[in-house]
């Protein structure tokens, strides 16, 4: 069941515009709010996918139309019917490109006719949801995009599609504003990731401490939104527009690039991040200290070292040049498949910057929640097989990331849930074997595995709630399954 509005109010003022407020007491976990989305669709600059279930497709065409369609099913699918009339209509085909694989401006035009075509369908909710949506149009007209959207979907869907008639070049253009300032990207069925335009969803403030979480269900792109954490009456309720393990310089820039505001949070305006160091650098002139941001709420502030003694300073652009080269290294590795490189090579990059970067800076701790996920899970490192070392390997980053999701992503979200399923088998398997080897006795053992047990039982708690069909909803099963698995085993010792 979706709750209603009696859950929060809508306000605005000059600082977040329209913002939602919660109207009662809310508990962690509990739902807030549903949201159907206004329209669906490809992201700019994806290669060519499917138009009903975003798989990729390698010329095949739809047979009306003549554009990107993978079956008959998805041919007559409800996301791509209205427009496929437009297209056949106007005998406007999608141009063969040579490579499949890279993307493909022609389909930027997709989700703005999407939305140009429910708003025609639907006018009413257009005029109270998405109106007055805002489109910073100003700040757009100085960006490279305003003048690519100007061509591959104002003109081509005004003057090529011959829709002049039905919607003019204004209105276009502010239909690619709302969607570049408002929508969000959502998993789709094929695995590719799209946007989605969701009217209630897109008024939420953004903080970088976010309270409120939100579950995409994939029959229908339905959203769900949930408090995270207890929400008194009166409180606003924020979502996190960025990744939340992002330093402060990149999510600032990013927040400033895609959504036109530069963040002001208690985070953003806390040079340690709120003691998690997601930014911090080591001092390599001095032993003690530390280099912070004088000012982190000040794109061009100089960067100093904590010990007065030492008085070494930098620039910020000094910083963000060596975090783009370090980023691009670490980004390499994501291009690994799983497997023993996968493992090694990550460990090496750690052990590589240890003296540049804080244990708990955003660049290192990425690497250790990837870590996390692999250990236990590829060739040479299952979690049968891995040494006392590397299972006690596997809690500290378990136990790391968990402390800073504890601060800047408090409560119950996805990321708390899967890493509190990864640290369940480690300790487990310590507790195993330290009763194997005869060092602990059954009672000892029943209580060092009662913390696995939790583990499970609040990682199951958490992904239980999202998509039963997604990679998370997948694990809080298991996580259940493993959860009672492992107390009748107790019951039985």
């Amino acid at each position: 069941m979706c709750s209603d509005i009696s859950h929060y109010t809508i306000q605005q003022n000059d600082k977040y515009g329209r913002y939602l407020v919660a109207s009662r007491d809310l508990d962690a976990g509990e739902l807030i709010f549903c949201d159907t989305p206004f329209a669906v669709g490809p992201k700019p600059d994806t290669p060519p996918l499917c138009l009903g279930c975003y798989v990729p497709v390698d010329n095949t065409l739809c047979s009306r139309c003549g554009w990107p369609i993978c079956s008959v099913e998805c041919e007559s699918s409800s996301q791509h019917v209205a427009e496929c009339a437009v297209f056949a209509t106007a005998k406007v085909r999608f141009q063969p490109v040579d490579d499949w694989t890279t993307c493909a401006p022609q389909l930027d035009c997709i989700t703005p006719l999407r939305v140009l075509l429910a708003k025609e369908k639907d006018p009413h909710r257009w005029q109270y949801e998405l109106e007055p949506m805002e489109t910073h149009t100003e700040a757009r007209q100085k960006k490279q995009t305003w003048s690519a959207d100007q061509v591959n979907v104002v003109n081509f869907l005004v003057d090529h599609c011959k829709l002049g008639n039905k919607f003019d070049k204004e209105l276009v253009q502010k239909v690619c504003g709302i969607l570049e300032v408002n929508s969000v990207e959502v998993p789709s069925h094929g695995g590719f990731s799209i946007r989605a335009i969701y009217p209630r969803l897109a008024i939420t403030a953004h903080s970088c401490v976010p309270n409120i979480v939100h579950t995409v269900l994939s029959n229908d792109y339905r959203v769900q939104v949930r408090a995270a954490i207890p929400i008194k009456s009166g409180e606003n309720l924020y979502l996190c527009y960025t990744y939340a393990l992002s330093p402060t310089l990149v999510r600032r820039e990013f927040l400033v690039e895609s959504k036109f505001f530069y963040c002001d949070c208690h985070r953003c305006a806390d040079p340690t991040e709120l003691n998690t160091h997601l930014s911090t650098l080591k001092c390599s002139k001095c032993d003690d200290g530390v280099i912070l941001p004088t000012n982190p709420l000040e794109n061009e502030a100089m960067w100093m070292c904590s010990d007065k003694n030492c008085g070494f300073k930098t620039s910020s652009a000094a910083i963000r040049k060596m975090l783009a080269v370090v980023q691009a290294e670490t980004e390499q590795l994501d291009a690994l498949e799983p497997g023993p490189a996968a493992i090694e090579q990550r460990e090496a990059t750690i052990k590589k910057y240890k003296s540049v970067f804080h244990p708990r800076h955003s660049i290192l701790l990425s690497l250790k929640h990837s870590l996390a996920q692999l250990y236990g899970r590829v060739e040479e490192y299952n979690i049968d097989e891995l040494p006392d070392v590397l299972l006690e390997r596997k809690v500290e980053i378990c136990r790391l990331v968990l402390k800073t999701l504890d601060v800047i992503t408090p409560g119950e979200t996805r990321m708390r849930g899967m890493m509190l399923y990864e640290l369940h088998a480690p300790l487990m398997f310590l507790a195993r074997n330290e009763y194997g080897a005869g060092l602990i006795t059954s009672d000892q053992l029943k209580e060092k595995l009662q913390e696995p047990i939790k583990c499970l039982a609040d990682s199951a708690r958490i992904l239980q709630r999202e998509d039963p069909h997604s990679p998370e909803g997948i694990t809080g099963q298991i996580a259940q399954q493993s959860m009672e698995q492992l107390i009748a085993s107790l019951e039985s010792l």
